[in-house]
């Protein structure tokens, strides 16, 4: 695993003009700095805070040399000792070239001719101050040990170090092939170096932010690997199984369903088969059913009975659930572990207001952008745990759609002149009638008839015999009170007795 530590710059004494290229792995006492140099061409050796530096800025474009002026420049890396810059002066200057003599009294240096890229401007850098330097172990969950020994914990470290301009963001552990050999447990540990602001702030992010979000992610990755395995099984399964797929239209869905689930229940059960229904998608109208059973006659029978054809930060819409959290948990300890005053996200100009000192704001900010950073990642855990669950929902017959309770299945239709069994229509009296049909059922009648049908009963009184008795209706579940008509002739004697009651005509 990479180390993160801060390239600094290493003179090998007080006196000398020379800084090599190493990089500051830890701290040791109070002067005491433990260094590592380019390539570990010297050993890891502790140096006073006097004789180490950070790296200068870099130099502008107008940086231009002249003769006479002091700069530092650059020496290759050799078997015997690392890269690093010398202090020069530029004697003269000749078609592109400097050229550039030493202090004699800096042993082993010789004059050197360069080109204007391996110069630059003398360093104003000072020695670190290991007065204003923190120190800090933080342990790490025992969920995170394989995660923070992998190469993935590099990023995230370096990314901190870099954020909270720390020194040293690091792994350190005593287990064999680590760089750098520090701790006093076997359980790894995260090293942070730097201002005690920085460390604090470093403290925060790895704790609130990286860690919590890392062991979330590591369980849902176990928990993926576990299902793709029974998805896969699963799948192996559902291989010989025979499937239609089919759309209907969502006014549809409740006949299909039917009441309390009859309908599709009695199907499921006749044929052997597995039917779900998933919503409408986007703007459509159409929810697309999917038959699966053992067999193509078995599936293609279901089908048949089921297919219908028909200091204000700006937040994004939607990324404000993500930043505030539920019930504002998220914003809330953000806005308490940086000590805000207030935290308030504004409705109508869909922005966070944050009120705070101004590095409380600037720490509530980072918080939140690295916050934000993982909502991506977490939709498209989302998005692929949806995917596996629609995948199992597909094989397993579970329907995710939920219609209204359908209506019962259509009836079959009398044959004229055969006994109908119904009732009159609310209770309302029949008028005189020349022939004695009733309903007229067939085939294909709108669900509003069948609802008209069932839903009414035949409680009016008879009226008069009828000329025509053929029965051409529906045969009904529940008993028809009127009289049906044979040849013309009553049914069953209540004809006559309502027609001494005077009351109203036989509707057929």
């Amino acid at each position: 695993m990479a180390f993160h530590g801060t390239p600094v710059e290493v003179r090998k004494n007080q006196k000398s003009t020379t800084w090599y290229s190493s990089e500051l792995i830890d701290i040791n006492g109070d002067d005491n700095i433990k260094v590592r140099f380019e390539d570990d061409i010297w050993p890891v050796r502790d140096v006073p805070s006097s004789s180490v530096r950070r790296l200068p800025e870099e130099s502008a474009d107008d940086f231009d040399p002249q003769v006479d002026e002091v700069v530092e420049v650059l020496l290759s890396a050799t078997e015997s000792s690392p890269s690093g810059w010398a202090l020069g002066k530029v004697k003269s200057i000749k078609n592109s070239f400097y050229f550039i003599t030493f202090d004699p009294t800096q042993k082993g240096k010789q004059d050197l001719i360069v080109e204007k890229t391996a110069l630059r401007r003398s360093s104003a850098e000072q020695p670190l101050d290991l007065s204003t330097v923190q120190r800090k172990l933080l342990p790490i969950d025992s969920d995170l040990h394989v995660w923070i020994r992998s190469q993935d914990s590099s990023g995230c470290l370096s990314h901190v170090q870099h954020k909270c301009n720390l020194l040293v963001a690091n792994c350190c552990r005593l287990s064999a092939g680590t760089n750098v050999e520090m701790g006093s447990t076997q359980d790894p540990e995260v090293l942070l170096i730097g201002g005690e602001r920085a460390v604090h702030l470093a403290t925060m992010l790895l704790e609130q932010i990286h860690f919590k979000y890392q062991i979330e992610m590591q369980r849902f990755h176990e928990q993926r690997e576990h299902l793709m395995e029974r998805l896969n099984v699963a799948k192996q399964w559902h291989s010989a199984q025979s499937q239609q797929v089919f759309e209907v239209d969502q006014a549809m869905v409740g006949r299909i369903i039917g009441k309390k689930g009859e309908n599709i229940k009695d199907i499921r059960d006749r044929h052997n088969v597995a039917i779900w229904i998933e919503d409408p998608r986007g703007n459509s109208n159409n929810c697309r059913v999917t038959v699966s059973g053992q067999t193509d006659e078995s599936v293609s029978a279901a089908r048949d009975e089921l297919e219908f054809i028909t200091v204000s930060i700006p937040v994004e819409q939607e990324s404000v659930g993500w930043i505030l959290g539920k019930g504002y948990q998220t914003i809330s300890a953000i806005a308490r572990k940086t000590e805000l005053h207030h935290a308030r996200y504004d409705d109508k100009s869909k922005t966070l207001e944050l009120c705070g000192l101004r590095h409380q704001v600037e720490d509530a900010k980072l918080l939140i952008s690295v916050h934000q950073e993982y909502l991506p990642v977490y939709q498209d855990m989302d998005e692929e745990q949806n995917a596996i669950q629609m995948s199992f929902d597909q094989l397993d017959g579970v329907a995710k759609g939920k219609g209204k309770k359908g209506s019962k299945g259509d009836e079959k239709p009398r044959k004229d002149g055969e006994k109908g069994k119904g009732k009159d229509e609310k209770g309302k009296e029949g008028k005189e009638g020349k022939d004695g049909k009733g309903f007229k059922g067939s085939k294909g009648d709108e669900a509003s008839q069948e609802e008209d049908w069932y839903s009414y009963q035949r409680k009016g009184k008879d009226g008069k015999e009828g000329k025509d008795g053929k029965g051409n209706g529906w045969k009904g579940s529940g008993k028809e009170i009127g009289g049906n008509g044979k040849e013309g002739k009553e049914g069953k004697g209540q004809l006559e007795k309502r027609r001494r009651q005077g009351q109203g005509e036989l509707e057929g």
